[in-house]
């Protein structure tokens, strides 16, 4: 029997969880290959010695928090790298490390004495479940009532990050709470998404270096500055607000309202995005950043970003570009580059519009030039040209890239469009009776149309007389009748008498019941 780093031979692979329906903390001395970072720093005994309980329970607390992942813990692993030894002289912490209820305590056979069983200690969060992100978005959703972002933060390596990537994203609702001095998350429920004006595409073909997506703020310094910008041909400023979420190749962000280098949360105060992904009002300290300036621009030709562009987000954008590249050749070929086709490959075009100009491309082209007799083979040839320019226009067309990224997107209506309702809300009529009249004289309705649609009413089971319907009883195909044994006695008689009244459709009432 083989044995592992630290001579405990007593372990074998049916005695480990493997695969992901293994839940956290995994057992004891599993990942003990994982804990020789743990013992690179020799404590001072004489130091810990001086302690209190309620220190040494700290220190022992944020040492199982920072390696959960190394699943439960022997005393001996946390003696070498905290110097508090819960065996003999603290007892009394360990005691005290059962009573807590974000510590995990697990019996095994001591690899010394198999007879008698070692206490391995293990952090465990408050919804041990939560093992990923997929799991952390279950939770928040099944929490109706909101649940406190403290309790989740420490669920899994990763999960701090994975939060604030979801409040980023406008994936959940997140509030402060001045009470608790915490954030309470709360599930968004459906999306609301709509397409901003304007193309995107990568500035200046930016390239995104692989480091720039780490979640180190030093390394987001070393980032290319033009792998937070993105240009449009149309003003964006008019839709969306700085601090506010968009998404970009499939990847969310914030509107930067940066005031300095490093990432959000160095960022001060003024110049910190809401947690919310809209935003009905600027930035309290907007006109002071303006005076002061934002690190990055926006303008009508830039949109910056609060984090780099992930390489899978400007591949997106690329893809997109080639797309739309491919339909404005194909539709200068066919003769479409006006028209429909400018209207169609517009800046102010939705994504639906470009699968209804490659269906343009079947009859659309030169249909005004008068055909000569002789050109018949020329014809033939420019027939089978345009059928393979509309096949590949379908092709290029129906390419879920050219819908999913030509433009950016946002959580709610854009900006102006918010603004008119607000400005002209005061305007409408309280009344349903004067709103009614308005809509009248706007045209928006003729005079002889009812404020409300009437209800729908019930049709009565009645005929044109006012008579009950008769109810019809209609015999199946190849029906047999199954209550064989009654042919030839009298109930069976009864029965055929009618059977023969309900297909003439007679009423042979309901049998006294």
């Amino acid at each position: 029997m083989s044995t592992n780093a630290y001579g405990f031979d007593f372990l074998k692979s049916e005695h480990q969880l493997d695969g992901n329906d293994a839940a956290p903390p995994r057992p004891a001395f599993e990942s003990f290959s994982s804990t020789r970072s743990m013992l690179s720093d020799v404590p001072d005994l004489s130091a810990v010695r001086l302690m209190t309980t309620n220190e040494k329970i700290f220190i022992i607390n944020n040492f199982l928090k920072a390696h959960r992942s190394a699943g439960y813990l022997a005393p001996s692993v946390i003696f070498k790298s905290t110097g508090i030894d819960l065996i003999d002289r603290d007892a009394d912490v360990a005691r005290e490390l059962e009573r807590k209820e974000n510590i995990a305590v697990e019996q095994v056979p001591d690899p010394e004495n198999p007879s008698l069983m070692l206490s391995t200690y293990a952090y465990q969060s408050k919804f041990s479940h939560v093992r990923d992100r997929k799991s952390l978005v279950a939770q928040i959703n099944s929490s109706k009532n909101g649940v406190r972002m403290s309790f989740l933060v420490d669920t899994y390596e990763g999960a701090h990050t994975d939060i604030w990537n979801l409040i980023t994203a406008g994936d959940v609702i997140a509030c402060e709470n001045k009470e608790f001095k915490d954030k309470i998350l709360f599930p968004r429920g459906e999306s609301f998404l709509v397409e901003l004006d304007g193309i995107v595409t990568v500035k200046n073909g930016a390239v995104v270096p692989p480091t720039s997506m780490s979640s180190d703020p030093t390394v987001q310094r070393l980032a290319n500055p033009s792998d937070y910008l993105v240009e449009t041909d149309v003003d964006p400023t008019v839709q969306i607000r700085r601090g506010e979420a968009v998404s970009v190749g499939d990847q969310w962000f914030r509107v930067s309202s940066a005031v300095q280098e490093g990432p959000l949360s160095e960022q001060p105060v003024r110049a910190q995005a809401r947690l919310s992904a809209v935003s009905i009002l600027p930035l309290p300290a907007d006109q002071r950043n303006e005076l002061d300036g934002y690190l990055r621009p926006f303008n009508s030709k830039i949109l910056p970003l609060d984090h780099p562009l992930a390489p899978y987000a400007k591949e997106n954008l690329l893809k997109a570009k080639r797309s739309r590249d491919q339909l404005h050749k194909l539709a200068g070929a066919r003769g479409l580059s006006g028209g429909v086709a400018a209207q169609l490959l517009s800046p102010l075009a939705s994504s639906t519009n470009p699968s209804t100009l490659a269906q343009s491309f079947a009859t659309g082209g030169s249909t005004n030039k008068r055909k000569q007799p002789t050109a018949q083979k020329s014809s033939l040839i420019a027939s089978e040209q345009g059928q393979k320019d509309a096949a590949a226009a379908q092709k290029a067309a129906t390419d879920p890239s050219l819908a999913l990224y030509t433009h950016a997107r946002r959580h709610g209506c854009t900006t102006d469009v918010r603004n008119m309702y607000l400005k002209t809300q005061e305007l409408l009529p309280e009344s349903e009776e004067d709103l009614h009249k308005l809509m009248v004289k706007h045209k928006l309705l003729d005079p002889s149309e009812a404020i409300r649609r009437p209800r729908l009413e019930r049709k009565p089971n009645v005929d044109n007389d006012g008579k009950p319907k008769k109810r019809r009883y209609y015999e199946r195909k190849n029906q047999r009748m199954t209550n064989v044994h009654l042919v030839g006695t009298e109930i069976g008689n009864i029965l055929e008498a009618a059977k023969e009244k309900q297909q003439q459709g007679k009423n042979v009432g309901d049998g006294g019941m």
